[in-house]
């Protein structure tokens, strides 16, 4: 404290030269100080995922489905203009670099971008088991495999590629954060094609999801990743890709389907669960699980509070012709605010779901707060984080 004083007021006269020298002292102090508080808690973010977590790489393939993102009114609250992601605005991913203090991570598939802060993977229609599991289990895919397996095989070719300046160094491979987010799709495949009902999904996919995630995790910190962040899946039975398919099942007091919503928290409680076990035997890791479910039912229960006014219809979609303003067939996309009376709603910040199966920016950033970026419960461990919160 008398240090601190001194910094603060530095004596005169004689001591001129002590207080000069107290002055260089405090100066450096509070440069080390600065430098400290600007390092980020992570060196670099490599993001695994589906059209949840894509910056754009479903937009580089090419595919007419995944394109639409790269056209208004995608990203019409944030940046203002597309920007190649699946919402309004910014994801749950962009807003974890920011809190770890990252820029934004760049997709994959652009190949001149600077991938030295990490490297986004995650790409639309991506699902956790591959082309071939799939078919065995007569579920088909969305444009080309881009599964789980096939997105670790990019990271190895990048990391095998050695280092360079737009790459990440031998340091953020090791010490960088790892992100999976997978599941939605290879359930949402399963449901859609009416082979399977929510209990036949629950009982044969949810747990080779989980085993396809662990075999990806573990071949991870093989080739020496450490840090790990699962995000879990939201109530499937509160999309409007559900509720507008005349699907027939009891709802909750929210209006979603409660068979399907039971297939997603299990999903959760099972990746919770992998996390734990995974503690056991790679002791030298972290898991962090991000329980997406709970929080999502906790914003539902709030609604009013958090200033949502509409928690089961899409702010950009079909109409008001079509039941939760959803009909695949006019998908959000750039005639949605032109040419269909009531298809984009006036303001996505009252709205949980921005597309039918994607979320607002105003979602994701509520989401982000009360599970990674805050104290409540929906984060396991829920000092997961600690080190990018001071204090804490």
């Amino acid at each position: 404290m008398v240090f601190l004083q001194l910094c603060a007021h530095p004596a005169p006269g004689f001591l001129s030269i002590l207080s000069f020298l107290l002055l260089i002292i405090c100066l450096q102090q509070q440069a080390v100080a600065d430098a400290t508080a600007s390092q980020p808690c992570f060196p670099a973010l490599f993001v695994f995922g589906n059209s949840l977590s894509d910056t754009g790489n479903g937009v580089l393939t090419g595919n007419v489905l995944f394109t639409r993102a790269s056209q208004n009114p995608y990203g019409a609250t944030f940046p203002g203009h597309p920007s190649g992601r699946f919402s309004d605005g910014r994801l749950l991913v962009d807003f974890l670099a920011e809190y770890v203090g990252l820029p934004p991570v760049n997709p994959s598939l652009d190949s001149g971008a600077d991938f030295s802060r990490g490297v986004n993977y995650a790409i639309a229609g991506a699902a956790a088991l591959n082309a071939s599991e799939l078919r065995s289990l007569l579920v088909g895919i969305v444009g080309r495999d881009y599964s789980l397996e096939v997105q670790l095989g990019w990271h190895l070719s990048l990391k095998a590629s050695g280092n360079g300046i737009k790459k990440p160094s031998r340091d953020a491979y090791s010490t960088g954060l790892y992100v999976l987010e997978f599941g939605g799709n290879d359930y949402i495949n399963a449901l859609r094609l009416s082979l399977y009902s929510p209990l036949q999904v629950s009982s044969v996919f949810v747990p080779l999801v989980i085993s396809k995630i662990r075999d990806i995790t573990t071949r991870l910190y093989t080739h020496g990743a450490r840090h790990f962040l699962f995000v879990s899946i939201t109530p499937l039975g509160c999309s409007p890709v559900f509720l507008a398919s005349g699907r027939n099942g009891e709802k909750d007091s929210f209006g979603c389907l409660k068979d399907i919503n039971s297939l997603s928290y299990k999903h959760g409680s099972e990746l919770v669960k992998l996390a734990k076990d995974l503690r056991v035997t790679l002791p030298d890791a972290d898991f962090v699980v991000v329980d997406y479910y709970d929080a999502y039912e906790h914003i539902l229960e709030n609604s009013d509070s958090y200033g949502f006014t509409n928690t089961l219809d899409a702010c950009c979609g079909a109409g008001q012709d079509f039941s939760n303003n959803f009909n695949l067939l006019l998908f959000c996309n750039k005639k949605t605010s032109t040419k269909i009376p009531s298809g984009l709603c006036p303001d996505p910040n009252v709205y949980l779901n921005w597309d039918g199966i994607h979320f607002t920016d105003r979602f994701n950033s509520l989401v982000f707060d009360i599970t990674i970026g805050g104290k409540a419960p929906y984060l396991y461990p829920p000092e997961g984080f600690s080190m990018c919160r001071p204090g804490i």
